[in-house]
C-alpha cells in the first residue's frame, strides 16, 4: 500500500509533528519554533501525499523501465535553491525572524520543487512528455504563488520609492506608472505583433526601473519629513503628556472644529480664567453634566493671548493585577488664541466622591466639575 517514498515522507510527517507537540509542552508554545516543525510536517505530508498518488513514478514494464533508466537527468536549478534556502534559514537564526521565515518559505518550495522534478525526469523516457507531466503536477501552484512574490516584491518597491521622493513628485510618478501599464494593456490588446518577446521585454524594462529605484532610494534612506518625524517619535505614550509645554503631537494642529459637530458644552479660557457654558444657555457654569459610557464632544475655546489645552480628568485607575494606579484622562492640542478645539471622550464610570472628574487648562487656575451620574 505504502511505497518505498512515501515511507520516509511518512516518517518525516510524524517526526516533526511528534516534535512540535514536544516542543509546545517543553519549550515555549508561542514560540516560532512550533511553527516550522508543524510547517515541516504539512510539506511531509503534502510530498507523501504526491508520492502515494504517483506511486513513486514507478514504471510497469521492462522496456520502460531500461528507457527511464537510460534517460539523461535534467539539468535543474532546486538542489542549488534548496542549498542556499538553508543558508538563508541558518541567517535569519542569527539576525532577524523575517529573515528566518522567508528561508523556511524558500526551503520548502525548493523542496517540492525538486522532488516533482525528479518524479517527472522518471515518468518516460521523452523529455517532452516529461515536462508535460510536471506542469501538470506543479503548474497550478506555480503561477499563483509566482504572481504572489513578483506582486509582492514591486508593492514593496513602489513603497520604497514613494517614501524617498518628495510629496510634490509623488502623484506625478503615481500618473506616470499608471499610464505606462495602461499603455501596455492597450498594447496587448490591440496589436498582436507586440505579444511575445517585446511585451516580455518592456515589462521586464518597468519592472527593473521600480526595482532599480527601490534600491537606489533604500539605500538614500526616507525623505526628511518622515526621518523627523519617526525621531519625534509622536506616538509613544511619553510624548503624549497633557501639560502646559508643547509636545510632538501639536505639530500641524487643525484648530478648527466643524460646524456639524454635536457639542455638549463649551469650555473657554479669557484671561486668565476659565468658565463654561452649556448649549443654548449664555450664562457661565462651573460644572458639565454627561451621559456615562457614550461619546461626548466637548468645545474648547481659548481667548487667551498664550497657548493652552484643555484636559479632561476622567479619575484613576489599577492596572491589572500590580496595584500600579495610573491617571484617567485625555486633552486637546494646543489651541492659539481665538482657535478651537474639540476634546472627545467616554466617562465608562460615574462619579463619586473618591473619584471627581473635572475639566482644566494647565497653566491656568480653576477647573470645571464633570458630573456623570
Amino acid at each position: 500500500m505504502f511505497t518505498p517514498g512515501s515511507k520516509y515522507f511518512l516518517g518525516l510527517t510524524g517526526l516533526s509533528f511528534v516534535s512540535a507537540v514536544l516542543y509546545m509542552f517543553f519549550v515555549n508554545p508561542n514560540d516560532l519554533g512550533v511553527i516550522a516543525l508543524i510547517g515541516v510536517a504539512i510539506a511531509g505530508a503534502l510530498i507523501a501525499g504526491f508520492t502515494l498518488l504517483t506511486r513513486d513514478g514507478d514504471v510497469f514494464t521492462a522496456d520502460e523501465a531500461v528507457e527511464a533508466a537510460a534517460q539523461p537527468i535534467t539539468p535543474s536549478i532546486w538542489p542549488l535553491a534548496f542549498a542556499l534556502s538553508l543558508a538563508v534559514v541558518l541567517v535569519g537564526m542569527a539576525t532577524r525572524p523575517i529573515v528566518f521565515v522567508v528561508g523556511v518559505g524558500l526551503f520548502f518550495g525548493s523542496g517540492i520543487e525538486w522532488a516533482i522534478q525528479n518524479w517527472a525526469n522518471r515518468a518516460s523516457a521523452d523529455a517532452e512528455f516529461n515536462g508535460f507531466v510536471r506542469a501538470r503536477a506543479i503548474s497550478a501552484l506555480e503561477y499563483p504563488g509566482l504572481a504572489t512574490i513578483a506582486g509582492g516584491i514591486m508593492a514593496f518597491s513602489f513603497s520604497r520609492v514613494f517614501l524617498g521622493i518628495s510629496k510634490e513628485f509623488g502623484p506625478i510618478l503615481f500618473i506616470i506608472a499608471a499610464a505606462f501599464i495602461l499603455a501596455v494593456g492597450v498594447a496587448l490588446a490591440y496589436k498582436p505583433s507586440f505579444r511575445g518577446k517585446p511585451a516580455i521585454s518592456t515589462i521586464l524594462v518597468g519592472v527593473l526601473v521600480v526595482v532599480g529605484g527601490a534600491v537606489a532610494f533604500t539605500a538614500k534612506g526616507e525623505r526628511h519629513e518622515l526621518l523627523e518625524v519617526a525621531k519625534a517619535d509622536e506616538y509613544n505614550i511619553k510624548n503624549r503628556e497633557c501639560g502646559a509645554e508643547s509636545a510632538p503631537t501639536d505639530h500641524l494642529a487643525n484648530n478648527n472644529v466643524s460646524m456639524r459637530a454635536s457639542i455638549a458644552a463649551t469650555i473657554t479660557v479669557e484671561d486668565g480664567k476659565v468658565y463654561a457654558q452649556l448649549v443654548g444657555i449664555s450664562t457661565k457654569v462651573d460644572s458639565v453634566l454627561v451621559s456615562r459610557s457614550t461619546d461626548t464632544n466637548i468645545l474648547f475655546r481659548n481667548l487667551d493671548s498664550e497657548e493652552h489645552r484643555l484636559m479632561v480628568n476622567l479619575g484613576t485607575q489599577k492596572i491589572s493585577t500590580t496595584g500600579v494606579v495610573e491617571k484617567v484622562g485625555t486633552c486637546t492640542q494646543l489651541t492659539g488664541k481665538g482657535q478651537e478645539n474639540v476634546i472627545t471622550f467616554t466617562a465608562p464610570k460615574p462619579s463619586t466622591a473618591d473619584q471627581q472628574y473635572s475639566f482644566t487648562v494647565p497653566g491656568i487656575t480653576g477647573e470645571i466639575k464633570l458630573v456623570v451620574p
